[in-house]
């Protein structure tokens, strides 16, 4: 009954003076940074892309570094492809149709064309006796019938 007894009051008095250690460390900042330790300075300017890393994303992208594009000078006008070829012109009762690339179109119609990959919202706007005038992504362009059917 001796030694329980010894063995309860130095486990107790273990438990005391460890938890006084404790306590002396987490209020004692000396005890927890070495002298001479440099100071921690986080600087993080949000405007600055490419900047920081996520440890719980490492594959994110937010921090990705943007490189910012170079404006070209040059205005790109937008061309009418050749191959838009008016194969054709009907009338019928007063009403024109033309034939562009195997499409049947009236005045002010809208269709759609594929040339090298390429999707090309084609309008007709408007159709004379010996060409039509076409609209393709903002450019007008003026097709004449081939030669051989004027």
């Amino acid at each position: 009954m001796k030694s329980l007894f010894t063995s309860f009051a130095l486990a107790a008095a273990l438990t005391v003076s460890l938890r006084a250690v404790v306590h002396a460390n987490s209020t004692d900042p000396t005890n927890i940074v070495p002298p001479g330790a440099p100071a921690s300075v986080f600087v993080h300017e949000p405007s600055e892309s490419g900047f920081g890393k996520d440890p719980f994303f490492p594959r994110t992208e937010r921090f990705k570094k943007e490189i910012p594009k170079a404006i070209d000078e040059r205005i790109i006008e937008p061309t009418i492809p050749d191959a838009i070829i008016l194969k054709g012109i009907s009338v019928l009762l007063d009403r024109k149709l033309a034939i562009i690339n195997n499409y049947t179109v009236a005045q002010g119609e809208e269709f759609n064309l594929r040339i090298n990959g390429q999707a090309l919202k084609v309008q007709c706007v408007e159709i004379k006796d010996k060409s039509v005038v076409i609209s393709v992504n903002g450019a007008t362009k003026e097709l004449p019938l081939r030669p051989g059917l004027q």
